[in-house]
Order: structure tokens, then sequence, then C-alpha cells
């Protein structure tokens, strides 16, 4: 009977502790999708091209740096959320 308990209250403890532990993956995650979403809806036509050809290299480099940013993040994020779900899951064998 006290067994069971503790292994009904071990499991409960590691669920909880999952959730916890994967918050920072699951929200830059969401940063990551909200970000591509916005992206194919072109909400970044709302923010003006500069005029002149420094302002337009500027603003190239930019994107360049948030795509490939997010690119790697999202990789990471992915990865972090795949290897802590497996370790919960194999963690009863």
């Amino acid at each position: 009977m006290g067994t069971q308990k503790f292994e009904e209250t071990a499991g409960a403890k590691v669920r909880s502790t999952m959730r916890w532990d994967c918050a920072p993956a699951l929200i830059v995650l969401l940063a990551v999708v909200i970000f591509w979403v916005g992206g194919s809806l072109q909400w970044f036509a709302l923010l003006k091209i500069p005029e002149n050809a420094v302002g337009n290299v500027v603003w190239l480099y930019f994107i360049l740096v948030a795509v490939a940013g997010s690119v790697v993040l999202g990789g990471g994020a992915a990865f972090d959320l795949a290897r802590r779900v497996g370790r919960h899951t194999h963690f009863d064998d």
C-alpha cells in the first residue's frame, strides 16, 4: 500500500517537474512560431523600409539575423523539448 502511494506521488512529481522544466523551451518555440506566422502574413511590411541605401542594408541584415536566429532558437527549443519528453517517458522502464 505504501509503495503504491510513493509511486503515485513520484509520478506526479515527475510530471509537474516536466511541466516547469519545459516552460522556457515552449515559450521560445511559441515565439518562433509567432515570428514565422507574422512573417508569412507580412506583418513586417508594417515597418517601413528606409529610403536610403544604408538604411536598406541595415534593415536587410536585421531581417537576416532575425530569420537565422529564429531557425537556430526554434531548432534548439524543439530538440530540448524532444529530449525532455523522451527522458520522462522512459522514466518508468
